[in-house]
């Protein structure tokens, strides 16, 4: 039987703590996950980089080894330190750091704008589907380049689900072309 309290109680009194080291470190705090795993506590955070690229920038690069490796010391001594302060209320637990991988959902607003140029599929609410590359994202849609480099805005609340396809080679030019062109005429606007 598991120690402590209920994942989702002990994820939300974590939650300003480990939000706190993140974002001294000027990383994102993108999801905290506590789980049961026997006797102990899994305990899940994933970063990000604030860094959202500009229309002349290639795809968004991630955060590095070495800052994972970082924060995740930094989130171990600052749970420990809640730990005490709290009156243990995870008990034992196994700390995991990641960044969010190709398979993450996009969710968000923040999670488009970090995927410019990538390929996606995305699931919409009358049950089609679209494969695109991301361009800008202004108020509450998403513009894709699909078929034939035609430009498609999308409401961001009709998107059910949209993920990352991985590419083996560079984006066609002409569609990252028509991407920038189209971001710098809705930025001026």
């Amino acid at each position: 039987m598991p120690v402590g309290p209920p994942a989702g109680a002990a994820a939300d009194a974590l939650s300003p703590v480990v939000a706190e080291v993140v974002e001294r470190a000027g990383l994102v705090l993108d999801d905290l996950d506590v789980r049961p795993a026997g006797r102990r506590q899994v305990v899940r955070v994933v970063v990000d980089t604030p860094d959202v690229p500009a229309v002349d920038d290639g795809p968004a690069a991630g955060v590095d080894l070495d800052a994972v490796a970082a924060i995740s010391r930094d989130v171990s001594a600052a749970v420990d330190a809640h730990e005490e302060s709290a009156g243990a209320v995870l008990g034992e637990y196994t700390l995991e750091v990641t960044t969010p991988g190709t398979d993450r959902p996009l969710t968000g607003p923040r999670h488009w704008r970090r995927a410019w140029l990538r390929k996606v599929a995305v699931t919409l609410a009358d049950g089609s589907s679209v494969t695109g590359r991301v361009g800008a994202v202004a108020g509450d849609a998403v513009t894709l380049v699909v078929e034939k480099g035609a430009l498609r805005e999308i409401p961001l609340d009709q998107v059910t689900r949209a993920g990352v396809e991985v590419e083996f080679k560079p984006a066609p030019e002409a569609e990252v072309e028509a991407l920038r062109a189209d971001r710098v005429e809705k930025e001026q606007q």
